[in-house]
């Protein structure tokens, strides 16, 4: 996709100095065009000119303009969704931005704020697609409420969707106004992973065992933020990528493990010694044999290998079951019945639950490892998110 230019009206009221989220007004409206390969920018208007450091754009005088197909128009102060920006067409009338040709950017530069009046400002959509000028209080809360339900993903399980983006957004929230990267996020919340493992392995005390319980399940939800606040922030990186699947994994077998090996202390049992190892071996493999392949593909996203396994849908009973089984396996899932099945103390079974899961998601990787090693890599995901044109006939569609 080529490089397209755009004018930003700048109103003498704009306050595109406000924070918003971890970052201001001025700082997210330019990260959204940078990244959004909006890389030549003409500043009309008496307002401030807004500024980031980490944007990638190109200052242009407006006469610089006419050899454009076509121009974005968006005021300074104004906060939207990240899919937003794309190939230009048509945006609903009732967004203050809209994609123009050079003649008619010739006319709004004449009078940019009397364009600006004739577009009305986003009604409160919340989902893919708002577009909402910040100029006081009341319309910044509406625009941090459409950031934060944008970062929900469709790929999102049951439980995450019902359970776990809640409280990640509400934490995110606050998260975010640190200032501090995502990936130092990352990080603490792998040690709070390894602290559930190290609590259910204290097998003698129940207290200890519904702490690791509560810990683990967490840190699963703890697991959005480092995301969450990446997406909102426009820190994307590959490293963070990786920290993010690793951390993960860490944590699962850290626990699994932990559970295996207090209750073989506590119990003396020399049968939950060797299978505790043997499912650490068996998930250690299984995320080797996904480690090699993402590094053949240049990337840290797990979800960027494609999954051959468990998405065949041909209408039968066994492709039904299988859905219902990746449901299931789905970290969300999968982690809260482990974490509720320890939490009410019976940590034996919720180990076995664990082990009896590793063996056939190992056959899986494996299985799904010999397919794709068919196929050429797709192209890598970049860290930021790929986007797309407003669609004006389904504009309140969720984010991802």
């Amino acid at each position: 996709m080529s490089d397209k230019a755009a004018i930003i009206i700048c109103p003498s009221e704009a306050r595109i100095d406000r924070p918003l989220l971890g970052l201001t007004i001025g700082e997210r409206l330019l990260l959204s065009l940078s990244y959004s390969n909006i890389r030549r920018i003409a500043f009309v208007g008496p307002g401030p000119r807004p500024s980031c450091e980490r944007a990638t754009f190109e200052t242009i005088e407006v006469d610089q303009l006419r050899s454009e197909r076509a121009v974005l128009v968006v005021p300074s102060d104004l906060v939207l969704d990240r899919k937003a920006f794309g190939e230009p067409r048509a945006t609903p009338p009732e967004l203050p931005l809209a994609w123009v040709d050079p003649s008619t950017a010739a006319s709004i530069i004449d009078a940019p704020e009397a364009w600006l009046s004739e577009r009305a400002s986003d009604p409160g959509r919340s989902g893919e697609g708002f577009a909402i000028r910040v100029h006081d209080s009341q319309t910044a809360r509406a625009a941090e409420r459409a950031l934060l339900g944008s970062l929900r993903k469709p790929i999102d399980g049951v439980v995450s969707r019902n359970l776990n983006r809640h409280v990640s957004l509400f934490t995110t929230r606050f998260l975010v106004k640190l200032g501090l990267s995502p990936n130092v996020f990352t990080v603490l919340f792998m040690f709070v992973g390894l602290a559930s493992a190290i609590f259910v392995s204290m097998a003698e005390y129940w207290w200890a065992i519904l702490l690791g319980a509560f810990l683990f399940q967490a840190q699963s939800i703890l697991d959005g933020c480092d995301g969450e606040m990446a997406r909102l922030t426009y820190r994307f990186s590959h490293i963070g990528q990786w920290l993010d699947s690793i951390g993960d994994d860490v944590t699962n077998y850290a626990f699994c493990l932990g559970l295996a090996l207090g209750q073989a202390r506590l119990h003396g049992s020399e049968v939950l010694y060797i299978a505790g190892f043997a499912t650490l071996a068996a998930q250690v493999l299984a995320s080797g044999i996904m480690y090699r392949r993402m590094l053949l593909w240049k990337t840290g996203d797990l979800l960027a290998i494609p999954d051959t396994v468990s998405t065949k849908d041909d209408g039968s009973l066994f492709s039904s079951a299988i859905k219902v089984l990746r449901m299931i396996a789905k970290r969300d899932t999968f982690v809260l019945i482990i974490a509720v099945l320890a939490a009410v103390q019976l940590p034996r079974v919720a180990f076995w639950v664990y082990a009896g899961g590793t063996f056939p998601m190992l056959l899986g990787v494996v299985i799904n490892d010999l397919r794709v090693s068919k196929l050429a890599p797709t192209a890598a995901k970049k860290p930021a998110l790929a986007t797309t044109s407003i669609n004006p006939a389904n504009t309140a569609t969720a984010g991802t």
